[in-house]
């Protein structure tokens, strides 16, 4: 014979008193049903930190965009005048100027300075959507003995999130209307 001593539940107020034959089977549905919850939490744990994720590198990729700056610079024209000084050739000309980059920049000055050539815009603020290409009039002085190639061009260029960048740009000089006009103007004073 048999002595079962039955388990007294301190916890259990008589809400949830189990025939012998209930145990198990309800500790396996509560068990089921922890491992659920237990699931279910850490899929929208991974859901909820996956969107956060996102938010973070979205804002990231915005700034990035905000602050790409661009630019190709081409020496697109010279004026027809122009003057020799010595062995110097000071010429105006046109510098154009191409926004490559996914948002708009502001072109606020345009420059170079090497030994034997001085580039400087007259008034070069210009605003610049993607994609567009603006003119900046420019005055060159270059010495006939210089052939500078490329032109290591400087611009401040302010973007998107309003902060002035320096960029350089290697402009090409040789066969270029400017290299023309400075052949031509050190030819007369020679």
């Amino acid at each position: 014979m048999t002595a079962e001593h039955p388990i007294i539940d301190l916890d259990d107020h008589g809400h949830g008193r189990l025939r012998p034959d209930e145990g198990p089977r309800r500790r396996r549905l509560i068990n089921r049903a922890t491992s659920a919850y237990t699931i279910g939490a850490f899929v929208l744990g991974v859901a909820v930190g996956g969107i956060g994720i996102a938010e973070v590198q979205g804002s990231r990729d915005a700034r990035t965009r905000t602050a790409t700056v661009a630019v190709v610079v081409i020496a697109s024209s010279a004026s027809d005048g122009g003057e020799i000084s010595g062995s110097t050739a000071q010429f105006d000309a046109q510098l154009t100027v191409v926004n490559a980059g996914p948002q708009p920049v502001t072109v606020r000055a345009v420059g170079a300075r090497l030994p034997g050539t001085v580039i400087d815009a007259a008034a070069p603020s210009r605003r610049l959507h993607p994609g567009e290409v603006g003119v900046i009039q420019v005055q060159v002085v270059v010495h006939c003995s210089v052939k500078p190639d490329p032109v290591p061009m400087r611009l401040s260029v302010e973007t998107a999130d309003h902060r002035t960048r320096e960029v350089s740009y290697p402009m090409a000089y040789i066969g270029t209307a400017w290299h023309n006009r400075a052949v031509l103007l050190c030819g007369q004073g020679g």
